[in-house]
């Protein structure tokens, strides 16, 4: 299945390792990123950088919180403090252990403006949407690469599981995209790391640094545009 390729290949998942400085948590509409963002703080005690303001993903966060009946206030607010409500309310992460950065629209600006409250070097564990996980990655490298000695470590929250017409955390996990909608992201987003004149890289928009695709995965990309080619939109739509 295509899908399941490029899905397995954009959430990408390093291994931790002993020590984490920080937490960067990425706003999105997965709430399962909250989830592991605070497992993760309980476990290493690790501080909490939120990162995110109103974007794309904003109006989806919002009736993802809906829908799932948790009791936060939403209605168009920087998704950043919904993931700070979120975490200080429903999974016992204290508000001094977390920090906000809440005028991010993109993944760019979220690398751009979390290098600005990081002055020191430090390893850093990136959680994002499973489908944007390698692009923040990239973003990051670009974004700190003035400051030696910082390391990234990525750990999508999740690997998506692919049903016949949703796609979530498993089988009897609750819906995080439509299939329809999947299939438009994650085309989207090989769109972006190419790097093409239409792409994010070095010949393109130079946003990231050059990304080497896997053949399966350019092989993957390719059989699921021809299958759905009215979802292909140029990337920076």
């Amino acid at each position: 299945m295509p899908e399941a390729v490029l899905a397995n290949y954009l959430a990408r998942r390093d291994e931790p390792g002993e020590h984490v400085d920080a937490i960067v948590l990425m706003g999105s509409a997965v709430l399962e990123s909250v989830e592991v963002a605070a497992q993760l703080h309980h476990d290493t005690s690790a501080r909490i950088l939120i990162s995110g303001g109103i974007g794309h993903s904003t109006h989806h966060l919002d009736t993802a919180v809906t829908r799932r009946g948790l009791p936060v206030d939403v209605g168009g607010r920087p998704e950043s403090h919904v993931f700070r409500d979120l975490l200080t309310t429903q999974y016992d992460v204290p508000a001094a252990a977390v920090q906000v950065e809440d005028q991010s629209t993109n993944c760019g600006e979220n690398a751009a403006f979390t290098r600005h409250l990081i002055t020191e070097p430090a390893t850093l564990l990136l959680i994002q949407d499973p489908t944007m996980q390698r692009r923040t990655h990239a973003s990051f490298e670009r974004s700190f690469a003035d400051l030696p000695g910082t390391h990234l470590i990525s750990h999508a929250p999740l690997i998506p599981w692919i049903g016949s017409d949703f796609v979530s955390a498993g089988p009897n996990h609750p819906e995080i995209w439509s299939l329809e909608r999947f299939r438009s992201l994650i085309l989207g987003e090989v769109q972006r790391l190419h790097d093409t004149p239409t792409g994010y890289g070095p010949s393109g928009r130079d946003f990231i640094d050059h990304v080497d695709i896997p053949p399966p995965v350019i092989t993957a990309y390719n059989q699921l545009a021809v299958a759905h080619p009215h979802l292909i939109r140029p990337p920076g739509s």
